[in-house]
């Protein structure tokens, strides 16, 4: 996954909504596998468009790593971005992310519908829950 600098600096350089949309979709694939078996209700991100998984863990240094899955391709972009901005880091540092600024430094959230944007409020709200 790319560090917040990396995401950065792979979306300035997308210069449409096109582009951005495919790199999206590319990240999406980088994301690892996520199991089947954690695919429960309790690890559904709800408020979503697409059902969304979202799990953590705690490692032993207090830092956290995400993993987690979407049914959409451009949700699971946006959930990779996001994954992205806050594995391994701190409770305090996750906290210390103003994630809607860093979203709309990349240029992500210009043309999300509605219901994507309020689905992304409740990734950014799941992930911000570990606080």
């Amino acid at each position: 996954m790319l560090s917040q600098q990396a995401l950065i600096e792979l979306f300035s350089q997308q210069h449409s909504w096109q582009e951005r949309y495919r790199q999206l979709v590319m990240l999406a694939k980088q994301l690892p596998d996520f199991p089947e078996s954690k695919k429960t209700t309790e690890n559904q991100v709800n408020g979503c468009e697409n059902r969304v998984w979202l799990i953590y863990q705690k490692q032993a240094d207090n830092t956290y790593v995400f993993s987690g899955d979407s049914e959409g391709r451009i949700v699971k972009g946006l959930l990779a971005v996001l994954i992205s901005i806050a594995n391994h880091k701190t409770a305090q540092q996750i906290a210390a992310i103003d994630f809607q600024s860093v979203l709309h430094e990349l240029k992500i959230t210009d043309e999300l519908s509605q219901s994507r944007l309020q689905g992304l409020a409740k990734l950014i709200e799941r992930i911000e829950s570990v606080i």
